[in-house]
């Protein structure tokens, strides 16, 4: 995500309204009149407040991956994609504390007290209690299995299962919410609950139902399958009705071919113009048990996208552009010279393109015609010349790329470059701290990850999880103060 003035502005405005969410049922418990609630001890008070925060962070969840192009916009698809795993974890770890918080476990049950907010007990006929257990248990396996997946997993039947339990948790938390939450007996409350539950619901019904039906009212087909080099295929599509996908160079869509289930898309950068025919192309590496299949696919299947999303575009502010792509993170490249061929572009484009071995290197030039751009030059590296290699020899790390930047044409670019990167996550990591001890500003650094989690180690990254563990400890700062104050 690259982070000019207008994405930084988008960035601020959707973390202001986020966090706003968040905050919101604390603000409501603290404008609540005193006389509409008998007193409780302070921290049977905040284990309330952190389970509202946590339920809020649930919610929100559902909202930052349902594919909704402003939250693409202001965050971009990596970011997004990090805040809703990261904030996962913060919803749980709210969650898990609340219920040991309470000083109520055991105490008798009130006739008068029919929300059992005075006496936490399972017994007795409280559903909401039970409901709660076992949300938080779905939510504790999900977080778990999403951390630790395997990666020889079937994605599909995971994507599944993971819609499948987010709708359970979604139910039955809400359920647990307005039997036994102290305050959603409110009316004010109650109204907050069931609104943002309801956007959440139409976030996964966006996903899981109203996008698979558009999709079915216009197909595309696959028009030609080649192979480009070992285990590298590129794959065609064409209309097959509806209108053409508008899209910018750069930009990813999700693709699922044979039928429209929602859990069986997977996404794919574009490696193609836009074309007025409405065409498509995509590099596409056999890596997992969805690409693997690709030397069965036949012209003339039914293959169906939806998109485009993300925001890996060049800067228009930019002077110059240097692109870095390690193994089939040059997909989103190929995308982007092929346009800036098309345009005419005549600013400065370097492209360092690194591979393991040079039998799975594609013909840049000939799939991109970045030949007819007036100043560009590539850069090729591997690990594994054959014999002739007229190219760099190495691996795309810190000495690697200290190297490819010493060439003449990076060279007298790279003071005034704007950085692209894509490629394996070790290796985005690696440049990304090389360019940033450089002192080359981050907002002169745009990577597209599509790796996510705590698995990040440069600046970049660290300063994400810096974020969210500052806007975590704010929430719980708040539930204590407020709490504390009423």
């Amino acid at each position: 995500m690259c982070q000019g003035p207008e994405t930084m502005r988008r960035l601020l405005i959707f973390l202001f309204l986020y966090s706003l969410v968040l905050v919101s049922p604390l603000v409501l418990s603290f404008v609540v009149p005193s006389h509409l609630l008998e007193p409780r001890p302070f921290r049977d008070d905040l284990a309330s407040g952190l389970a509202m925060v946590a339920f809020a962070v649930v919610l929100m969840e559902f909202f930052l991956l349902g594919r909704f192009r402003p939250v693409s916009q202001a965050l971009g698809s990596d970011l997004a994609m990090q805040a809703h795993q990261l904030f996962a974890r913060t919803a749980l770890v709210f969650l898990l504390l609340h219920p040991f918080l309470y000083s109520l476990w055991g105490s008798r049950h009130l006739p008068w007290d029919t929300t059992y907010a005075q006496a936490l007990r399972i017994a007795g006929g409280s559903w909401g209690l039970f409901t709660g257990l076992l949300a938080l248990g779905i939510l504790l396996a999900m977080v778990l299995h999403a951390v630790h997946r395997a990666s020889g997993q079937n994605y599909d039947r995971w994507r599944l299962w993971h819609g499948l339990l987010a709708l359970a948790v979604l139910g039955l938390g809400m359920h647990h919410t307005l039997e036994s939450g102290r305050y959603a007996q409110l009316p004010l409350m109650t109204g907050f609950w069931w609104v943002l539950a309801l956007l959440a619901l139409a976030s996964w019904m966006n996903v899981y139902l109203l996008r698979p039906f558009l999709q079915a009212r216009q197909p595309m087909r696959l028009s030609r399958v080649t192979p480009l080099a070992r285990k590298i295929w590129e794959v065609s599509l064409v209309p097959s009705g509806g209108r053409p996908l508008r899209f910018a160079p750069g930009q990813f869509v999700w693709l699922k071919l044979g039928g429209i289930a929602p859990h069986k898309d997977h996404p794919f950068s574009i490696s193609s113009a836009p074309d007025p025919s409405g065409s498509l192309r995509f590099v596409i590496k056999e890596a997992g048990d969805f690409t693997e299949t690709i030397p069965t696919w036949r012209a003339g299947a039914l293959a169906y996208v939806d998109g485009p999303y993300g925001d890996f575009q060049i800067p228009a502010e930019a002077q110059a552009v240097v692109m870095i792509a390690g193994g089939i993170g040059i997909a989103p490249f190929l995308g982007l010279l092929a346009a800036c061929a098309q345009q005419g572009e005549t600013r400065p484009i370097r492209l360092i393109y690194a591979e393991r071995d040079v039998t799975q290197m594609v013909a840049v030039e000939s799939l991109s015609g970045s030949e007819s751009l007036d100043d560009f030059a590539q850069i090729l590296m591997v690990e594994k010349p054959h014999e002739g290699w007229a190219g760099m020899v190495g691996r795309l790390d810190s000495k690697g790329f200290a190297q490819a930047l010493a060439c003449e044409a990076v060279a007298k670019v790279s003071n005034r470059a704007h950085f692209m990167i894509c490629g394996p996550s070790r290796m985005m990591d690696g440049v990304e701290t090389s360019l940033l001890a450089r002192g080359v500003p981050m907002n002169r650094v745009q990577s597209e990850h599509f790796q996510y989690d705590f698995s990040g180690r440069s600046p970049k990254a660290q300063a994400i999880r810096r974020g969210w563990l500052a806007l975590s400890a704010v929430l719980l700062f708040l539930s204590v103060l407020v709490n504390a104050w009423t």
